[in-house]
């Protein structure tokens, strides 16, 4: 075991002292992966070594406000699990040092060298930003565990190594991908800046060219939009996911030559999260700051950050549950990590209710810590759908409504046209105050952070205006991580 340093050991003692209270919050998830205490927010940098799966994330020891003072003190968290369902929390990976001259560290990812060794990339945020430009930088293990890093000079800095020396000061988010045995990286906030590693342990690096973007946070644009990047490739396509309001993708193809990435068609969203006309407030954005990475079975995991909880409760943030993802019909897709199956405890199946003009309770589907996957045939309702965390007759709690071509989640609006004789295919993850949907199949998602009254746990299927058909609901309490 490594040994950990003074500045180490204040944050997990800082983590310790606030985690009674963080976990006497009712609210507080017990199936998603957070650290005991204070505030997470993207999640980045995951890769798989040595048999373990690694998963880093923003993290801020010292509060659980990221707009207190203390935000200056913002570092990597770092967790690690055999099989992404189970969690350890581990000792902070980064802490921005006053010996550094670092007043935070902001987002990154990860690269496993050529010969093995796993690599971090950050954003070194300086105590004089913005006057003084962000850069970014690498680390390595300095121990088997990988419990310490230690800095390396990638000399990616504003007018050096083909950096434009009038980049705006704010760029970061350093995101790694590769093509033929090349590796690139790519930033926001930067035009799509595109550099080039140039030898094989990762410390050399060229600015080559401009993939295009803007600084805008809507989905609509093209290019590097948004926040935190993520550049893989999935099939035989590279897939661009942008954190936007509402996160959103491109699929395309990248020319390392040109420096090009040319997109299939329009901006697609990836998770409908917050919906409506109006931007939501900072730091309550659904599914944001997400990571890609290949596992060992050869499988393309995204995890990100879920946001939009209560302040002052001594937590605040979690990841959201794996998702597996494929490319169908030009569209990503998303399904939950089939591992998650491991929590499903009590098991409750109904099938071919019949419904109409009302609610009809489930009294076999009750809790806070919930799997439901649902089947309906709308037949001829004007609306049907799936309450849950609702009153004991069936009444209030959040609705999942579908009516022709809008699916309403507790909320928010997503397109989804059934075809004829198609049915509409809910899988729900409930878990205290995050909900996770996915719709017909991962075709969309909805994340979302809601409070319902805490005495209501009881679910219902209800029909409105005409008759439809539950074909089947199966639902399972799900056990804690913890």
């Amino acid at each position: 075991m490594a040994a950990i340093d003074e500045l180490t050991r204040r944050a997990m003692a800082a983590v310790a002292e606030a985690a009674p209270r963080a976990a006497a919050d009712p609210a507080r998830p017990v199936y998603h992966l957070l650290p005991p205490a204070q505030w997470m927010n993207d999640v980045h940098g995951a890769f798989h070594h040595r048999g373990w799966y690694h998963v880093f994330f923003q993290f801020l020891p010292w509060s659980d406000d990221i707009t207190a003072a203390k935000a200056r003190g913002i570092g990597w968290g770092h967790a690690r699990s055999r099989d992404l369902v189970y969690w350890e929390f581990l000792p902070p990976a980064l802490l921005p040092r006053p010996e550094d001259g670092a007043r935070a560290l902001a987002s990154g990812s990860s690269w496993i060298r050529t010969d093995g060794t796993p690599m971090l990339f950050y954003t070194h945020t300086p105590v004089g930003f913005p006057e003084q430009k962000r850069e970014p930088r690498g680390a390595l293990p300095a121990d088997d565990d990988l419990l310490t890093w230690r800095t390396v000079d990638l000399g990616l800095t504003p007018g050096n190594s083909g950096v434009p020396a009038d980049i705006p000061a704010i760029w970061a988010d350093i995101y790694l991908f590769g093509h033929g045995g090349r590796v690139f990286a790519t930033f926001k906030q930067s035009d799509g800046l595109v550099c080039e590693a140039l030898n094989p342990e990762l410390t050399e690096w060229r600015a080559v060219g401009h993939l295009g973007g803007t600084a805008s946070i809507a989905a609509h644009e093209d290019g590097v939009a948004g926040e935190c990047p993520n550049v893989f490739t999935l099939h035989d396509r590279y897939v661009l996911i942008r954190s936007t309001y509402p996160i959103s993708y491109l699929l395309g193809d990248f020319d390392p030559d040109a420096v090009t990435f040319t997109a299939d068609g329009p901006p697609r969203i990836l998770d409908y999260g917050y919906g409506g006309a109006e931007q939501p407030a900072l730091h309550s954005r659904g599914l944001y700051g997400t990571t890609a990475f290949v596992d060992p079975h050869g499988r393309t995991i995204l995890a990100g950050w879920v946001s939009g909880f209560a302040k002052g409760r001594g937590w605040n943030g979690c990841m959201s549950l794996p998702r597996v993802l494929s490319i169908a019909d030009g569209r990503l897709m998303q399904a939950p990590l089939p591992e998650l199956n491991r929590l499903r405890r009590r098991h409750t199946r109904v099938e071919n209710l019949e419904l109409d003009d009302g609610a009809r309770l489930i009294p076999e589907v009750r809790g806070k810590a919930v799997e439901i996957a649902a089947e309906l045939d709308p037949r001829g309702a004007a609306s049907c759908g799936l309450r849950v965390r609702c009153r004991d007759d069936g009444s209030g709690g959040l609705e999942i409504r579908y009516a022709p071509g809008t699916l309403h989640v507790a909320g928010t609006r997503v397109p989804v046209q059934l075809a004829a004789g198609d049915t509409l295919r809910l899988h729900l993850f409930l878990d205290h105050s995050v909900m996770e949907l996915f719709i017909q199949d991962g075709s969309a998602s909805v994340t979302r952070v809601c409070y319902p009254p805490a005495e209501d746990v009881a679910a219902a299927l209800f029909a409105s205006r005409g008759p439809a058909t539950a074909i089947s609901l199966e639902a399972w309490e799900i056990a804690s991580i913890w």
